[in-house]
């Protein structure tokens, strides 16, 4: 810096100096943070005269590209190091210009902000505010949530919320994956559905009904709207959010015309919520409806007839209540329907009510209508058929037995005419064996009849023999008979036999063994119940009764045994009976979930089990131990696992796998839609997934952060609002706290101990914290955590030994931003300077307290040798603005800092209380004033000081040329003491300019009290410039010390006080004289000081005019004519001007030419 200024010292001096104009003022930054800023301004001549300087920060923040400059218009580039500064940081500083055109200051304000989003709300940041764009303008809201810069934005300090979104974002509905963040991080409730309507009816008259339904709150879902039996129309069945006005949607429902009565349901689904919702609708049946109604009321009372009927012949009732409820039937079908079949009904129930003369009208009246309408033939045969039974006769037994045999042959009505032919046709009234082939044959055919159901099953009750297998015939035979309890004892027996040979499973054949069991609870009917079960695998709750009876009545049935096991309610414990134990002493047939049941029910009973517990106690341990290397975990295994916790823990072997199956939850879902769940580790970035089976699945789940996401068939994940519940098995609680220190190891425990962060910490949780600390899997927001309450902990309970440790193995990418200060007032608590100075470089001096900065910077000026370091230099200089300062820093800045005048002096002041030498700083200080031009208050104190130290110093010298300069200038005013030390070097011969001289010579002139002071420097000056021959009229002011000369007397001095820098010209003319118009040019001896001489004598008239840059000057008072007395050896001039006096006498002329011709005859022979 010094050498440059001395270049531009040299170049610039005696020069026009340059005007400037900079850009700006001030300047203000807003930026973004971790972002880095570029700016610049220009700095121009005004009058094209180049600029020479240097520029520097005052803030260590911001740097700048161009520290030095030269040019008539110059681009002075800077920049903000905005990487690690963070939201909520302002850097105040200013920029220094130091140029040959004087000292600029343009302060300037940084202010990091939060990155922001521009939204229609304006820039924004905060989640909350998101929120607000959410519920005011969703599309914009949806667009920006998933913009690639989202999370940065919004969730850079919420590490958990930034892996929800990163979770979420892996679902395929966008809307949903916004709906369902927003939900599960807290910031609103799930979107929900509500009906106004709790019912709907539509009267008669009315085919429309409207529903409405209520999205509260607002938000996004999808759902489904049907109905339950179709019979109602609806104007959508799909809808979502979008769908919905104010919150609001109307859903048309129309009835099915179809059915002029009716209900049906209308199902809503959505994700999360089923509401039904019944409608009933009333009305008059159209012609069509009645026909069809007709139909089914007729084909119902025809239903009912033949149950009658059957349940007469199974003997479930009497004849009377039979003849009578048919009689009430029939009534009904007449009135219904004018037919035939209902005729030749009421005929065949007079008939068996012996009711002949009745009977016999009611013929007469159908033979005759036969004869006037032909009849069916199903119905003509059967009109045979009771014609035969009326009248028993061989001619009309044998006439209808031949046209029903023709009608079975040719007819599709086999069934209705084998019943009339093995009644009436002797080859199958007494053939019973021809009957029940017969019937099933026409069942192998598809021709079935309750009625020849029942005479099958009459037909095995007389002869259970018939029944050589269990065909579908003879099953649906026994389900029949079954359903009207006509199945006798020696056919249940058969069946029985039968039942036990069925090599599969039949739920047919289980459903007829279970009624017949509960009709006569036989332990033949619960052995085929329980063998067909085991055949059947079927192990559920439901049966369990059945296999217990089994055991209690000492059945044996190959697998009885573990079926009673695997049907018990495994979610208590239920005594075994003694039987079962003592078999699974020695029998392995169980898997390993049945045997853990068991070997936990044998535990919780074992007061009950005294004789074997012996025997199953020594194989635990084993299956226990092989169960756990295995990973296996349920319900039971959890309670073996406890109940052997001491034996398995004293085997190291053991310890990772116990750490596998120790977080192990049962997580039960109650949303059928749900189909897996994933489990999400924030800590270390894992998903992992578990398919749901029958609602529920075995999780890991490690910590209280894991966040559950459940996921549908459409790959859709849910978080918020599903109804779940976790069930866990073994907790670190239940294990001794010594093991679990001992296996902070293992990565399940440590992970799970993570959650103490969250909590109050304690002296034993330090190791948990100095694990995750350097963990290369764990986030590095949970290490960061961990670090932080590990230093606060040592800090708070001044264990400053550890403290100093962990410091020294921490840095600072280990904490979070707003952790910075606090880690580097750790370090400067525990005397780790070095460490804290390096965060000053990173981070800037603002992060630290005035008096830290002081420590700081004294350690910096010792570690780089008083050599310059930028860091160094910042702090020490924001310390002493902030008044903190010693010898080290003061000598440091007095060395280094190159700032205002202003700020240099305050640095000479206070290094001169600490009685530092200040010499080089004082050098500094005069050379920059000549440099910028700025005349700083108190400076010639300095100067007073340097000048003391350093007379016949060059810098003394040209600093007294150029404040006498700037005093000619009239910039400043010296005190008389600056003048009497300008004199000094005047003498001493180191001021040499001639503007100097002159000025000092004016400015005594009229100082009386000092002349005697100055004798020897006027007189230097004085004689030297009259043996130049420069004359001046303000030597006569000196005349008491200096001889001036007798040519020096004899002129007229003219003193013109103008504008610097003008061409002043006087123009005279003496009167008498012819030799026209005289032109005298004044010299400018100091600036608008302009002097010229003449010679004038007194009797002469004078005419003149003065013109300054060819204006005339009208000013006379800026005008000043000065003539001198002869007070000396006298000459020609002053004699000639005595002559030329009114008051000369001739005789004295006479005597002055006669003497003047002789001395000017004389010199020239000489």
């Amino acid at each position: 810096m010094e050498e440059k200024k001395d270049r531009i010292i040299e170049k610039t001096e005696g020069k026009e100096l340059p005007v400037l104009r900079i850009s700006v003022t001030n300047i203000e930054i807003t930026v973004e943070e971790g972002r880095v800023h570029h700016g610049s301004f220009l700095i121009e001549s005004e009058n094209n005269i180049p600029v020479r300087g240097i520029v520097r920060s005052t803030n260590d923040k911001i740097g700048l590209d161009k520290m030095e400059f030269e040019g008539i218009r110059i681009e002075i580039p800077y920049y903000f190091k905005g990487k690690l500064a963070t939201a909520g940081n302002e850097f105040e500083g200013d920029f220094l210009l130091l140029t040959n055109g004087g000292e600029y200051n343009i302060p300037y304000r940084v202010v990091v902000t939060p990155m922001m989003a521009e939204t229609s709300l304006g820039p924004i940041c905060r989640m909350e505010d998101f929120v607000r764009l959410y519920r005011e303008n969703r599309q914009e809201a949806m667009e920006l949530f998933f913009l690639p810069g989202f999370p940065n934005i919004f969730l850079k300090d919420l590490p958990e919320q930034d892996a929800m979104y990163h979770s979420l974002m892996k679902s395929r509905s966008r809307n949903r994956i916004v709906e369902e963040f927003l939900s599960a991080a807290g910031y609103k409730e799930p979107a929900g559905l509500s009906v106004e309507e709790k019912q709907v009816v539509m009267d008669a008259g009315k085919d429309q009904a409207a529903l409405h339904l209520i999205l509260e709150p607002d938000g996004y879902l999808e759902g489904t709207i049907r109905a339950g039996k179709g019979q109602l129309q609806l104007s959508t069945e799909r809808f979502s959010s979008a769908d919905f006005t104010d919150g609001r949607l109307e859903i048309r429902v129309e009835k099915n015309h179809s059915y002029a009565v009716g209900s049906d349901v209308l199902r809503i689904r959505t994700v999360r919520q089923q509401i039904d919702i019944p409608v009933e609708w009333w009305g008059t049946l159209p012609v069509s409806s009645k026909e069809r109604e007709k139909r089914n009321r007729i084909r119902r009372q025809k239903a009912e007839l033949v149950h009658n009927y059957l349940f007469f012949r199974t003997g479930s009732i009497g004849f009377e209540d039979f003849a009578e409820e048919s009689g009430h039937v029939l009534e009904d079908l007449v009135h219904l329907d004018d037919s035939m079949e209902w005729k030749l009904y009421q005929l065949h129930l007079l008939i068996m009510e012996e009711k002949k003369e009745e009977a016999g009208q009611l013929l007469s009246q159908i033979e005759k209508e036969q004869a006037a309408a032909e009849m069916e033939p199903v119905l003509a045969n059967y009109f045979l058929y009771l014609k035969a039974m009326f009248s028993r006769t061989p001619e009309a037994i044998s006439g209808a037995v031949l046209s029903i045999r023709d009608f079975y042959e040719l007819s599709p009505y086999k069934a209705e005419a084998l019943w009339m032919l093995i009644y009436l046709d002797r080859e199958y009234v007494y053939n019973k064996r021809l009957q029940y082939d017969t019937i099933r044959e026409l069942f192998k055919e598809g021709r079935n009849s309750s009625l020849l159901f029942f005479e099958a099953c009459e037909i095995l009750n007389e002869n259970p023999n018939y029944m050589e297998e269990l065909g579908s015939f003879e099953i649906s035979i026994f389900r029949w008979g079954v359903r009207y309890g006509y199945i006798s004892m020696a056919l249940a027996w058969q069946f029985a036999r039968l039942a036990l040979r069925v090599k599969y499973y039949s739920n047919a054949v289980f459903y007829i063994a279970k009624k017949l069991y509960e009709i006569e609870p036989d332990e033949r009917f619960l052995q085929v119940i329980c063998s067909l079960l085991i055949k059947g695998n079927r192990c559920g709750g439901e049966y369990h009764e059945y296999f217990r009876k089994a055991v209690n009545a000492n059945l044996k049935i190959v697998g009885l045994n573990e079926f009673f096991i695997r049907s018990m309610d495994f979610s208590g414990f239920e005594v075994i009976p003694h039987r079962v134990l003592i078999y699974f002493t020695y029998s392995s047939s169980l898997d390993s979930l049945e045997k853990a049941y068991l070997y936990s029910n044998v535990l919780e009973n074992k007061a009950v089990y005294d004789e074997v517990f012996g025997a199953y106690y020594s194989k635990m341990l084993p299956f226990v131990e092989e169960q756990l290397i295995k990973g296996r975990m349920n319900e039971h295994l959890a309670y073996l696992y406890h109940y052997f916790q001491k034996e398995i823990l004293e085997k190291p072997e053991n310890t990772k796998a116990v750490c596998d199956i120790l977080f192990y939850r049962k997580i039960v879902c109650g949303n059928r839609n749900m189909i897996g769940v994933y489990v999400s580790r924030p800590e270390t970035g894992e998903e992992i997934y578990y398919p749901l089976s029958g609602g529920f699945c075995y999780a890991e789940v490690l910590t209280k952060r894991a966040q559950l996401y459940f996921v549908d068939s459409s790959e859709q994940r849910y978080v918020a609002g599903i109804d779940y519940t976790e069930e866990p098995f073994l907790s670190p609680e239940q294990f001794p706290e010594e093991w679990i220190r001992n296996n902070m190891g293992n990565r399940q425990i440590l992970l799970s101990l993570s959650d103490r962060l969250d909590e109050e910490l304690k002296e034993e949780d330090m190791p948990i914290l100095k694990k995750i600390i350097f963990h290369e899997e764990y986030a590095s927001w949970l290490k960061q955590k961990a670090a932080e309450q590990l230093l606060l902990y040592y800090q708070k309970h001044q264990q400053k030994e550890e403290l100093a440790r962990w410091l020294d193995r921490i840095d600072y990418s280990s904490v979070t931003a707003a952790f910075r200060k606090t880690l580097m007032d750790f370090y400067m608590e525990v005397g780790m300077i070095e460490n804290a100075f390096f965060g000053i470089e990173l981070y800037g001096c603002n992060i630290m307290g005035a008096v830290k900065r002081l420590r700081l910077a004294s350690f910096g000026v010792s570690h780089n040798e008083f050599k310059m370091d930028e860091t160094t230099l910042f702090l020490a200089y924001s310390a002493f603005v902030s008044k903190k300062y010693n010898r080290d820093t003061l000598t440091y800045l007095m060395k280094h800092f190159e700032g205002e005048l202003e700020d240099l002096l305050l640095i000479w002041e206070r290094s001169r209380k600490f009685g530092l030498d200040t010499t080089a700083l004082e050098k500094r200080m005069l050379r920059q004033t000549m440099f910028t031009g700025n005349d700083a208050d108190g400076l010639f104190q300095v100067f007073e000081e340097y000048y003391r130290k350093n007379q016949e110093e060059e810098t003394a010298g040209q600093y007294l040329s150029y404040v006498s300069d700037r005093e000619r200038r009239g910039i400043l005013t010296l005190p008389e003491s600056m003048h009497g030390i300008i004199g000094q070097e005047i003498l001493a011969g180191r001021i040499t300019d001639r503007q100097t001289k002159i000025h000092f010579l004016y400015y005594f002139a009229a100082r009386e009290a000092w002349i005697s002071k100055v004798e020897d420097a006027v007189r230097f000056i004085i004689e030297g410039f009259l043996q130049e021959g420069y004359y001046l009229p303000v030597y006569h002011a000196y005349i008491q010390w200096v001889a001036l000369p007798t040519e020096y007397m004899e002129r007229t001095f003219l003193t013109y006080r103008g504008v610097a820098g003008q061409r002043a010209v006087l123009y005279y003319q003496i009167e008498g004289e012819h030799t026209g118009e005289h032109k005298r040019t004044l010299q400018e001896i100091l600036p608008g000081v302009y002097v010229g001489s003449m010679y004038f004598y007194q009797s002469d008239h004078v005419s003149y005019r003065l013109e300054a840059d060819g204006e005339i000057v009208s000013d006379e008072s800026a005008i000043h004519f000065e003539t001198f007395a002869s007070e000396g050896e006298e000459s020609r001039f002053f004699a000639l001007n005595a002559l030329g006096a009114e008051e000369c006498e001739p005789q004295q002329l006479y005597d002055y030419l006669i003497r003047a011709y002789f001395a000017d005859h004389v010199i020239r022979m000489l």
